[in-house]
């Protein structure tokens, strides 16, 4: 094989297509940058040069104390906001934790209230009219779980049934039936 490639290099044998100039397809030599066209090469030895080489010298400490001014007060907004942002947590939990003792506390005292008059707690469907204590509900679940129900399948059940849930407020879902379940 590579007999056959010395041979194809070294023939003379010229091809019979002839190959056709590219510079018409280019642009005109009368168009083209001449080495003549560019800069001189004592561009720095211009005396504009030497004047802007001081304004420059001149301008460079005060461009670099305005760049260290400029740094130090982007640090210190940083700082600033990162400080609103944890402030702004901690207030968020601080409401939140209000919230959730007056929660406590009123539920609390529903309950403190019924139980100490030996009563159970009790839900109502004002819909229906009908009473359900926490323990009938729970085995209402907990029968349906017996039976192989999902929890989408017993929430919608409750539903159904108009049986509220133990806050009186909302409505079932099967993450709540879950969580009961545990």
């Amino acid at each position: 094989m590579s007999d056959f490639l010395k041979s194809l290099r070294t023939s003379k044998h010229k091809s019979s297509t002839t190959r056709k100039s590219m510079d018409s397809y280019y642009s005109p030599k009368s168009e083209r940058r001449q080495l003549t066209d560019r800069r001189d090469a004592d561009f720095n030895s211009l005396p504009l040069n030497d004047e802007l080489i001081k304004i420059l010298a001149e301008f460079a400490p005060l461009a670099s104390e305005n760049i260290l001014t400029i740094a130090t007060n982007v640090e210190r907004a940083v700082a600033i906001q990162e400080t609103l942002a944890e402030s702004e947590i901690e207030k968020n939990n601080a409401v939140t934790a209000l919230l959730k003792n007056i929660s406590d506390f009123l539920i609390g005292s529903n309950n403190l209230a019924s139980t100490a008059q030996g009563e159970p707690i009790v839900t109502t469907s004002y819909a229906s009219g009908t009473r359900y204590t926490k323990d009938e509900v729970l085995d209402i679940i907990k029968t349906m779980r017996k039976d192989r129900a999902t929890f989408a399948t017993i929430a919608s059940y409750l539903k159904k049934k108009k049986i509220p849930t133990f806050s009186g407020r909302g409505e079932w879902h099967a993450q709540t039936i879950h969580r009961l379940c545990k």
